[in-house]
């Protein structure tokens, strides 16, 4: 049994699933080389070698069937060849030496046996690459895929040329029937000989090019859009076109404005293989295909078939190419569209953890706060009165000032833990609001204890801030109160400016804070531990962002803050 990487398609599943003995592989090689060479021969009695479809039938063949049955569809192609050329040489009445149809062995090599092994060659290429019926298409598959088919039309048209020159004859098969002979002697021999090596090249060429489309799309990935609905729509817009143009070659067979419409089509096709992909461009190029194959066997075409075969291929390989490339670019988008989606998913999740964080953040400070106020609070307070009582015995025994010194001490205690007090929970902002607390709290007194005039403004709207949630409230109060600290202990400014705004847009609430000195603070020495990292955690908890620019004297803080409408309202 063949491996599962070898088993690229329907076809050979079923070939493998029945050939379980000896026996059974005898039987089915049999019939594989039988139903391969009833394949060919009528393939090889309608075409002509401008249109090499058995070319392209036997590639995409060998292209779906493990290796190891290849000899079998050698066999059956020999076998085709061997009838084809009886038939030719009855309908023709040739005789020939070797076996009664051929000239010599020779000929009966290159006309008979070489072709299908040539055309292996291709597929070799393909399978060394890795490129599978089932795989997914793309600029690149398609690339690969024509180089393999340019590699077998070089092949067989090797082949050709061969067997016209032991010939000696150069002519065309129409029917099975020899037509246009042309010796090869006098001064236009190499003339003809390469003409006829081009249009082998071409025809072979698009034969493959034919089926191995056809041979992806039936084993590829199932598409996000049906592939019926590729079809209906070509045949609603690209038939009609071809209908168009095969009609008006034949009325007027020599106007030059069929070709105009010929030329046309090329852009036709651009645009469905823009609207469908790669799909487009096959379904396209095989309307396209068989609208000139009926021009060229019609006898109308202005072109002549060189011409005729380098427009298709041209056409067919680069619209091939152009698909794929548009289908990357579909799925690099689609794929981009879903990394975009996971990486807003985790930045919500880390702003979600950061406001939690900050959450429970500001609610151990509260409770720390609580903590402080009510046990040491009290026991600062119980231990001044027992100090008050036991000044008079102190007195009596000469330490009056132990009292007074241990007094002053727990007065001392007081204020250190109220400024505590006011850093873990500050009242102003519960007691003021958020502007209140900024223009007339803590934050201005620490500037002017400093010796820097403050000012503070408020723009927008002035009643959204009641619908402020606490979180959101005690953060901006907190990078406000980080920002003048900063602006105290390091800048040494004279001015300051604090401008607060808040508008409602998109169902939010956005609060600006704008901060600005006239310090000698500079951006290229600031570092992290300057309160920064505090205020960007901050900022990145509440779904926002903090800038920093240097002004000319001094620097200006600015940050945004966001709430969404579903927070509760629990800030002043």
């Amino acid at each position: 049994m063949a491996s599962q990487g070898q088993l690229e398609g329907l076809p050979a599943r079923w070939l493998e699933a029945r050939a379980t003995s000896p026996a059974r592989v005898l039987a089915v090689g049999l019939a594989l080389a039988t139903a391969t060479a009833l394949l060919l021969m009528p393939l090889s009695f309608l075409q002509r070698y401008q249109w090499n479809l058995a070319t392209g039938l036997l590639f995409v063949l060998a292209w779906c069937l493990p290796t190891r049955w290849w000899p079998w569809l050698a066999g059956g192609t020999i076998a085709s060849r061997i009838a084809m050329g009886v038939v030719i040489g009855e309908r023709t009445g040739y005789q020939g030496a070797f076996l009664g149809y051929w000239a010599d062995p020779l000929q009966f090599v290159l006309g008979n046996v070489l072709e299908p092994f040539l055309v292996m060659t291709g597929v070799c290429l393909l399978k060394a690459w890795k490129v599978h019926p089932g795989v997914r298409v793309g600029m690149r598959t398609e690339g690969k895929v024509h180089l393999a088919a340019l590699l077998t039309a070089f092949a067989v048209t090797a082949k050709d040329l061969a067997y016209v020159v032991n010939d000696g004859v150069i002519a065309d098969v129409k029917f099975a029937v020899v037509i246009g002979g042309q010796a090869l002697r006098g001064d236009g021999a190499w003339a003809a000989l390469g003409d006829f090596g081009v249009q082998h090249l071409l025809g072979n060429m698009i034969g493959v090019i034919l089926f191995t489309p056809l041979v992806l799309w039936i084993f590829s990935p199932r598409y996000a859009v049906p592939s019926s609905r590729v079809i209906a729509s070509a045949l609603a817009v690209m038939a009609p076109a071809m209908a168009l143009f095969v009609v008006l070659s034949l009325q007027f067979p020599s106007s030059e404005f069929a070709e105009l419409l010929r030329r046309l089509l090329v852009a036709a096709i651009a645009a469905f293989t823009m609207w469908h992909g790669w799909r487009g461009a096959v379904v396209s190029m095989q309307m396209l295909t068989a609208a000139i194959a009926l021009e060229v066997y019609l006898g109308v075409p202005l072109l002549t078939p060189l011409l005729l075969q380098t427009y298709l291929v041209v056409t067919g390989t680069m619209m091939l190419v152009f698909g794929g490339s548009v289908d990357d670019y579909r799925r690099q988008a689609a794929d981009l569209l879903k990394a975009r989606q996971r990486e807003q998913r985790l930045l919500d999740e880390l702003q979600d953890a950061a406001l939690r964080n900050l959450q429970l953040e500001e609610s151990e400070r509260r409770r720390l706060a609580r903590e402080l106020h009510d046990e040491f609070g009290q026991n600062l307070a119980a231990l001044q009165t027992h100090l008050k009582l036991a000044a008079p015995h102190l007195a009596e025994g000469g330490r009056l000032g132990i009292a007074d010194l241990l007094l002053e001490i727990t007065r001392n205690m007081q204020r250190n833990i109220g400024r505590v007090l006011a850093d873990l929970r500050p009242a102003g902002l519960e007691q003021l609001g958020l502007f209140g607390a900024v223009d007339r709290g803590g934050i201005r007194r620490l500037a002017e204890d400093a010796g820097v005039a403050l000012v503070v403004k408020l723009e927008g709207d002035a009643r959204l801030l009641s619908q402020l949630d606490t979180t959101h409230a005690t953060a901006i109060y907190r990078m406000a109160q980080e920002a003048v600290t900063n602006i105290v202990r390091h800048a040494d400014a004279r001015h300051a400016q604090i401008k607060l705004r808040i508008s409602r847009r998109r169902n939010a609430l956005w609060v600006f804070l704008d901060i600005r000195d006239d310090g000698l603070g500079r951006i290229d020495r600031m570092f992290a531990g300057n309160g920064l990292t505090g205020m960007r955690d901050r900022v990145l908890a509440l779904n926002g962002a903090l800038y920093l620019h240097q002004l000319s004297p001094g620097l200006r803080l600015h940050l945004m803050v966001r709430q969404s409408d579903d927070a509760p309202l629990t800030g002043r």
